[in-house]
């Protein structure tokens, strides 16, 4: 059956070689000018909504974060990229953790192009403002993005704004942005579709494009590269259903993707080369996966109508939404659509079932909900021996490291296409011959616009505001006696995934020291990824410390003897420390005050609850 003259969706391969209808215009033009201030209202609104997520953020944003442990190494990751640049360091490597081996940065999501675009920012922000300015943005920037996208396609307004609310606040974004910033700053996706759909239909340059293409995939992979395997992923799947639609056309198709993505291929290549090198056989680099195929950060089947730990209305199903997921952060409880979103959903789908848009982005969102279900099949918390399309992908090279669950992202993004869609089609519907035209057109779409924007907030409105919680920074006294030229600290609590708050305070002072220990994957002594430090040799004074800390059942706290005071001077002195900071407020600090009192004296300074010793030459 034809398409009706006023359809124009983003994915029609057919009119890449014939001639358009004119387009018959199904309510006037409104002018520019209107269309302005709508546009930014919509993106008004979307502001406040961020500010809303984070206001407990926001008051005195320099001493507050929102997440633990992962969020403070975003910070540390944002603020290592302008402190590298401007000290020649090199971005993708870091020896300011780890000491004395490093890390290897590339293989960690450090997204070095956030680095560089907050900067400038540096000059009269902190770290962890620059930080949580990012956090406060991310949601915003992202629905705005796919507000942009699908106005392109022409879109109605008000039916691109809901899109964007999808989008860009979606299960996946709430629980992402409790910590994990590179997921959910996502506002690059919505353009490489719209890039991909150009491409196909030919409306553009091939170079340009191409080159358009290229650069928004480098962006992406400089953001965070597990979002453009998922992307990726799910463009693959995209063009399958493209050739399987158009099976008799398929030279044509290859034909309009040759040049762009070609040059697109040369673009990537010569951009990323030295990055990809990083990540693949670079220094400090690890073999395997950090997850494995086998985890739990997959989506049970139901997860997709059972409302997850960070949805305000249960719908009398809550307790059982965390229970199925059995996943231990909720970060990663990203697949809820909630029923009434999925009821329109379908109703749009089977209202536009002729359109090729609507068809591609159903093709697309059963894909990747499959997708987000992992290697096997898991129904109300029960695991089945039911392969699923995700246990190839796993085993790919390269794609192995993505986790099931975080491809509800594209799951979210085909959602809002196809209510977008959905709500366009009914706005430009012909008037019947007994209706007033234009006017009950506009009433209808007007009508279902606000059913499909109830039913979202109802079905997923978010436990707001996200909880803060206070940051110690070093104080100003224990900063100023610092020796300089990049020491090597030791700190208490010791750096590592339990205890990260050492490499908040590094970051804070411009990496003005180095640490034995941190949190990042790195090869361990097997050669395969962890992120807690190795051993230290000989290893009394780590397990002293990690024993005081109390985080291991298995590590009970380790007396001061004789041996251990001497094992405490050679780790010192073999590891050139020239710094040892310890805070008296952390669980244990008492005999580990004891222990440094001991084997160096009095502490250098001592301000509120902070104790430093220090040594301008060699090793303590």
């Amino acid at each position: 059956m034809p398409r009706t003259p006023y359809e124009e969706g983003p994915v029609n391969v057919s009119e890449m070689v014939t001639e358009r209808e004119p387009v018959v215009q199904a309510t006037p033009v409104l002018p520019a000018r209107r269309t302005g201030v709508f546009a930014l209202a919509v993106i008004a609104g979307y502001v406040l909504i961020g500010i809303a997520a984070f206001w407990a953020v926001l008051p005195g944003s320099s001493q507050r974060v929102v997440g633990g442990g992962d969020f403070i190494v975003v910070i540390w990751f944002l603020a290592w990229v302008p402190h590298s640049l401007a000290n020649g360091l090199n971005p993708l490597f870091s020896h300011a953790i780890f000491v004395p081996t490093g890390v290897n940065l590339a293989q960690n999501t450090e997204s070095p192009f956030l680095g560089l675009v907050t900067a400038p920012f540096a000059l009269f922000l902190g770290a962890v403002a620059r930080a949580d300015l990012l956090m406060v943005l991310a949601m915003p920037v992202s629905a705005t993005a796919t507000f942009v996208v699908l106005r392109k396609w022409k879109v109605w307004g008000p039916a691109a704004a809901i899109g964007g609310l999808i989008y860009g606040f979606s299960p996946y974004a709430v629980g992402q942005s409790s910590g994990h910033l590179f997921l959910v700053f996502v506002p690059l996706p919505p353009f490489i579709a719209l890039t991909v759909t150009s491409i196909l239909q030919r409306r553009e340059s091939p170079r340009r494009l191409g080159i358009q293409l290229g650069l928004l995939v480098v962006a992406q992979f400089l953001c965070e590269p597990e979002i453009l395997a998922t992307v990726a992923i799910v463009i693959a799947w995209a063009m399958v259903c493209v050739v399987v639609h158009h099976r008799a056309r398929v030279a044509e198709v290859t034909r309009a993707l040759l040049q762009p993505f070609g040059i697109a291929f040369v673009l990537v290549a010569v951009l990323l080369a030295y990055p990809v090198w990083m990540m693949l056989v670079g220094p400090q680099h690890y073999a395997g996966t950090a997850q494995g195929v086998v985890n739990p950060y997959y989506n049970d089947l139901l997860s997709f109508v059972i409302p997850g730990p960070l949805q305000k209305v249960s719908l009398g199903m809550g307790s059982l939404g965390v229970h199925i997921h059995r996943i231990p952060y909720v970060s990663e409880v990203d697949g809820y659509i909630g029923i009434p979103l999925l009821l329109l959903a379908m109703f749009f789908a089977w209202r536009s079932r002729r359109s090729p848009r609507m068809q591609l982005a159903m093709a697309i969102l059963f894909g990747a909900a499959l997708l987000t279900l992992g290697p096997h099949l898991v129904v109300d918390g029960r695991l089945t021996h039911v392969p699923l399309p995700f246990l190839v992908i796993s085993h790919l090279p390269v794609f192995d490291n993505v986790l099931a669950c975080r491809i509800s992202l594209e799951v979210d993004a085909c959602l809002a296409a196809v209510i977008a869609f959905g709500l366009d089609d009914i706005h430009r519907a012909p008037a019947r011959v007994h209706q007033h035209g234009p006017p009950a057109r506009q009433k209808m779409g007007i009508i279902f616009a606000v059913i499909t924007l109830v039913a979202l907030v109802v079905t997923q409105l978010p436990v707001w505001p996200y909880p803060a919680q206070s940051i110690r920074a070093l104080p100003t006294q224990i900063r100023q006696v610092i020796p300089p030229g990049d020491p090597v600290a030791i700190t208490y609590p010791y750096a590592s995934p339990v205890f990260v708050q050492p490499m908040l305070w590094q970051a804070e002072d411009h990496f003005a020291f180095s640490l034995t220990g941190g949190y990042s994957l790195h090869p361990g002594p097997d050669g395969r990824p962890t992120g807690f430090p190795n051993p230290m040799n000989p290893p009394g004074l780590e397990l002293f410390l990690y024993g005081q800390e109390g985080f291991n059942r298995y590590l009970p706290p380790v007396p001061i003897s004789p041996e251990l005071l001497a094992t405490t001077r050679i780790a010192l002195f073999r590891y050139h420390i020239r710094l040892v900071v310890v805070d008296r407020s952390a669980n244990g600090a008492g005999p580990v005050v004891d222990l440094f009192t001991r084997v160096l004296g009095q502490p250098e300074v001592s301000a509120g609850s902070f104790m430093l010793w220090a040594s301008s030459h060699g090793s303590l």
